[in-house]
């Protein structure tokens, strides 16, 4: 990927102090050590995307300098991402076995920004719970700097002559920025497209940032939706892209172009969250009451259990790698929605046959302790997950000659134990004692002088939880005030108040 043309030709001064080429990438050379102007321009994006984030943490009510503690987290677990994503997803014919140079091999290139953005993702959530915070302010207030930070940092590719698209063969667009001079051929200049649409996004931020419409998670939701359609378009014309293996078998299916549809989908879930309120009046619209809506859901979302396993038998039969994704996906949407009919069903027992009225008993409908024991079982699942996978980075990391494939299938078998973990702890107890998977039986009395017990699914609980209609207005959120300044505002005032006094008194 990058133009080869000499260990070091200078073009400025020498190689103690100056600016020339290493390996035919610019670097500026500070006694002896190059520093890649690719890295320059990495980390003045950082920069930048530190500062903006801090301006919005202000503006939310948190304390700018808090980006700082976030910055220190998620910028080497974002990095540890993108190198991840390059290592467990290769090049095109270039499957990468050997993972020794993993920690070692840095300044050679091998960076996903994708693998960054969810590494940086879940490391800045852990920071939110230690510090109590608001994942949507959190995430909402760093995503306009995540945009300009891409933007400036895809110019990287740029100068290191990398992340174009193909030969373009007609003379009349051989021209920048359309596309780029690569050894004197012209390609799709696709390093460019990507800049100049996050850039976009960018700018739509920070409109729609100041829209008096504005709720918590629209940027969040607008980065998943407007950059997975900005990199599904830009990757379908990258001829160096990362590609899904599934096994020993590379497949045609462009990694970062399925992680891409996946956040788009992310996207739209999240929208569908922060206005499930009003997309549930308009749904509640179609039924009589509030009972008649449950019941006939479950008949609806059966429909859509079957129609989804139908639409997975289909992909899988016709065969493909492709197919075989969207029929996956499709088998979980079956899989999902067919135990969302046994949600309903459970639901039903709270309304009184009586009068159709939904009753809860006053304890709740599940206490914390049994809430507790169901996310017991859930943690020991993304234990399992987490250290399975993590074995096999290291063991690769440490054993050389491994396969991508063999990390990637050991990495797999990991999440299916983890699973399998997972459902037998739904049903057994870590000392081999039968698990009661319904809650203990309560009370309910409705207001007709109906008095009935229910005794609901712990785990269909987790699964399907109380539709609860979240506050993601700004209204309430006011500018962060920094109490050392006010302190030193209101002593100065006073010491003047105090002069303004004493000159009085002598007049």
């Amino acid at each position: 990927m990058n133009n080869i043309i000499s260990f070091a030709e200078m073009v400025l001064g020498s190689e103690m102090f100056g600016f020339g080429y290493e390996f035919g990438r610019p670097a500026v050379f500070i006694f002896n050590y190059p520093i890649y102007l690719y890295a320059i321009i990495i980390v003045t994006g950082m920069s930048i995307a530190i500062a903006l984030s801090a301006y919005f943490f202000k503006k939310r009510g948190y304390d700018p300098y808090d980006i700082c503690i976030y910055a220190i987290v998620i910028i080497p677990f974002a990095i540890l991402g993108a190198r991840l994503y390059v290592f467990v997803f290769p090049w095109d014919g270039s499957a990468i076995g050997d993972w020794s140079g993993f920690f070692t091999d840095f300044r050679n290139g091998g960076l996903g920004i994708y693998g960054g953005v969810i590494f940086g993702y879940i490391s800045g959530y852990v920071v939110v719970r230690a510090k109590k915070q608001d994942m949507r302010i959190v995430a909402d207030s760093i995503m306009p700097g995540l945009f300009i930070a891409q933007s400036i940092g895809r110019w990287g590719n740029f100068v290191n002559q990398e992340a174009y698209g193909p030969v373009i063969e007609n003379p009349a667009w051989q021209w920048f920025p359309f596309g780029v001079n690569i050894h004197g051929t012209w390609h799709y200049a696709t390093f460019f497209y990507e800049s100049l649409g996050t850039f976009i996004g960018f700018v739509a931020c920070l409109f729609l940032v100041r829209s008096k419409h504005y709720k918590l998670g629209w940027l969040s939701a607008f980065y998943g939706i407007y950059y997975g359609l900005v990199r599904l378009f830009v990757e379908g014309l990258r001829t160096d892209s990362l590609y899904l293996w599934i096994g020993s078998t590379m497949t045609d299916i462009k990694i970062s172009q399925l992680v891409s549809v996946v956040a788009i989908l992310l996207g739209l879930f999240t929208l569908s969250v922060i206005y499930r309120k009003e997309l549930h009046s308009l749904y509640s619209r179609l039924f009589k009451s509030e009972y008649h809506e449950v019941s006939a859901s479950r008949f609806i979302v059966g429909a859509i259990s079957g129609v989804s396993l139908v639409i997975a038998v289909v992909m899988f039969v016709l065969g493909g790698e492709t197919r075989f994704l969207i029929g996956l996906l499709f088998a979980l949407i079956a899989l999902y929605s067919f135990a969302g009919v046994f949600a309903l069903v459970d639901r039903l027992r709270l309304y009184c046959k009586k009068c159709g009225k939904r009753n809860e008993p006053e304890e709740g409908v599940i206490t914390e302790n049994e809430n507790l024991t169901v996310k017991k079982y859930v943690l020991i699942a993304g234990i399992a997950v987490t250290g399975v996978a993590g074995l096999a980075f290291i063991v690769s990391g440490i054993v050389t000659s491994v396969p991508n494939q063999i990390v990637l299938g050991v990495a797999l078998a990991g999440v299916c134990v983890a699973l399998s973990v997972m459902l037998y702890g739904t049903a057994v107890k870590l000392n081999g004692a039968k698990c009661d998977l319904t809650a203990r039986e309560k009370e309910c009395r409705c207001d007709c002088g109906n008095v009935y017990k229910v005794k609901l699914n712990k785990f269909l609980l987790f699964l399907f939880p109380y539709k609860v209609y979240m506050d993601f207005g700004v209204e309430n959120l006011k500018e962060y005030v920094d109490p050392e300044a006010e302190e030193r505002k209101r002593k100065k005032a006073e010491k003047k108040a105090a002069k303004t006094d004493k000159n009085a008194k002598i007049d």
